[in-house]
């Protein structure tokens, strides 16, 4: 059985005409602003093992991963690299979306982490010209690290694959606090990944009342 790869699936998609790219377009616009009704669970509860390894942030302060740059903080994750011209920028958009939306709580309650798969050129500088393109607040860090420190990182969320131009999309969701993991597979909404953040912060909030 052949094995269905994300990134070869857009690079053929992008050498298709100009009709092929319009229904593209259509395409990857409904799987960005689609997601399900609000009473409906965000992301599927996961048992991750997450080496706490140190990685390096787009400014070129190192910290470890668990202990550190999650804590106790309430975050969303994604996993990229710079010289990715399918689905990498789409997530990328995700993200900037995400930003907006969470608003006062970007870098106080709630977190983005996107983590290079290509360590090897993403470095830190690297890193950073992609931050200040995508307008990246404060909360929002690139990592990049060894490439070893890296792969055992990417296996601990199960999203490594050796051929980096075929990595699958995914974005994980975590409450450092209560210890809670959740992946949502694809390309989930912005929204998505909002409501998924939200509810752990109030599930926060009733807590400390």
């Amino acid at each position: 059985m052949s094995t269905f790869h994300f990134s070869t699936f857009f690079r053929n998609l992008l050498t298709a005409g100009k009709a092929h790219k319009t229904l593209i377009g259509i395409c990857l616009f409904a799987a960005m602003v689609t997601a399900p009704p609000l009473g409906h669970s965000a992301g599927s509860i996961v048992n991750l093992n997450i080496p706490d390894l140190e990685l390096t942030n787009q400014d070129g302060e190192s910290n470890h991963l668990v202990t550190e740059l999650i804590g106790d903080n309430i975050a969303a994750i994604t996993f990229t690299y710079t010289s990715c011209t399918t689905i990498c920028p789409i997530l990328d958009g995700i993200f900037k979306s995400v930003q907006t939306r969470v608003g006062d709580a970007m870098g106080r309650e709630i977190f983005l982490i996107t983590i290079s798969i290509d360590p090897a050129n993403d470095i830190p500088p690297r890193l950073k010209a992609r931050a200040e393109k995508l307008g990246a607040r404060p909360g929002w860090n690139f990592l990049t690290g060894q490439r070893e420190s890296v792969n055992r990182v990417l296996k601990g969320f199960e999203v490594y694959t050796p051929d980096i131009a075929n990595h699958p999309p995914a974005v994980i969701i975590v409450d450092g606090r209560r210890g809670i993991w959740s992946r949502l597979s694809g390309f989930p909404s912005p929204a998505l990944i909002e409501k998924a953040l939200k509810e752990h912060l109030v599930v926060r909030q009733v807590s400390s009342r």
